[in-house]
């Protein structure tokens, strides 16, 4: 809603100006399509609480990582956006979305650490650096040819209404 405020004018009087506020609260549920660039069927489904538990689970396959409290997780924004969607009465608990939804990541060896880039539906919605200790390089560079070829891990949502 707009405000108005005074400024002064050329004469010393006070002129309304009209301040928008902020952006207008979502209306509707929260589609993957408003929370990623993603494209397709994919993009006009609610987000649902199947497809988040799976995002959830496929983060906590990946080693080295824990995220929340610490910064930005895709399965817990995701978990945010379905109980929003599930408030709203635009997805049921348990629900999956109509399309094939496959959650997972990728991890690729890099400089110092590693890159996970995290998919939805066969889509990246996220990518991350996570550093590694001296300690672990080495361990790592030992034992990794399974992450400098993309090692990753899945966690299917299945397809449900």
């Amino acid at each position: 809603m707009a405000r108005p405020q005074p400024r002064s004018g050329g004469g010393g009087e006070q002129v309304p100006v009209q301040v928008k506020d902020a952006a207008p609260a979502h209306q509707g549920p929260i589609k993957y399509g408003d929370a990623f660039e993603v494209k397709g069927d994919l993009a006009g489904q609610p987000i649902a609480p199947r497809d988040a538990a799976a995002m959830r689970a496929a983060e906590e396959e990946v080693p080295g990582v824990r995220v929340p409290g610490g910064g930005f997780s895709v399965g817990g924004f995701m978990e945010q956006a379905a109980q929003y969607n599930q408030a709203l009465g635009a997805v049921q608990p348990g629900q999956a979305s109509d399309t094939e939804f496959v959650a997972g990541f990728t991890q690729d060896a890099a400089p110092g650490g590693r890159i996970v880039t995290e998919f939805v539906g066969g889509q990246a919605v996220g990518q991350y650096a996570v550093a590694e200790a001296p300690a672990e390089q080495a361990k790592a560079a030992a034992g990794s040819e399974g992450a400098a070829a993309g090692r990753g891990g899945v966690a299917p949502a299945g397809r449900r209404n």
